[in-house]
């Protein structure tokens, strides 16, 4: 919880504003509940699925002091891996939606997603996310130097680096790329007298 504390710190001191106008904004109460007992949503939505993504979502979106809370619960040895599919997967959505009006905010995301060092966590935002690239934890959340491999086989990149997901290097060409011609028929069709 500490950890989750300072990234509270971070995350409040660069992030001001919700995603969300006011009006779609979660009520302040459920905001204030998740706050206090973040592991009430592991009891509210215990096998994940959709309605966990879009609370998640939701919580982030209207109030982005809620994200250290979001992502403490993926280092909550409670979180089964649908929960803890669940709560990436609208973590990425969030993510989406702040890289529209608050680029900061959704750097801080990918960057929290990064820093949680857990190889299913940070797979499964990849997937989510899909074949983009993600800020990497450096020194002091940007300074130089300090980075590189963790022994895990999974590339965490340098302060203020970036760590590229998927394999943007696949080519698409299509199937039976022909000349776009039709042929002849071989057959002659015609009218029945």
């Amino acid at each position: 919880m500490a950890a989750a504390a300072a990234l509270a710190a971070t995350i409040s001191s660069s992030v001001s504003a919700a995603i969300y106008p006011p009006q779609r904004q979660l009520p302040a109460t459920v905001i204030t509940e998740f706050k206090a007992a973040p592991t009430g949503l592991l009891q509210q939505y215990p096998t994940g699925g959709p309605q966990l993504i879009s609370r998640v979502r939701d919580l982030g979106a209207s109030d982005p002091t809620t994200v250290p809370g979001l992502i403490a619960l993926l280092k909550d040895p409670a979180t089964t891996k649908d929960q803890m599919n669940a709560i990436v997967a609208g973590l990425a959505q969030l993510a989406r939606m702040a890289a529209q009006q608050d680029q900061a905010f959704a750097n801080e995301i990918q960057a929290a997603i990064a820093g949680t060092g857990n190889p299913e966590v940070i797979a499964a935002y990849q997937a989510a996310i899909g074949d983009v690239a993600i800020a990497a934890t450096g020194a002091g959340g940007g300074g130089t130097g300090a980075g590189g491999p963790t022994g895990n086989g999974f590339p965490t990149g340098g302060g203020g680096g970036i760590v590229v997901f998927g394999n943007n290097s696949t080519p698409n060409t299509p199937p039976n790329a022909g000349g776009g011609s039709v042929g002849s028929a071989a057959n002659s069709v015609s009218p029945v007298r």
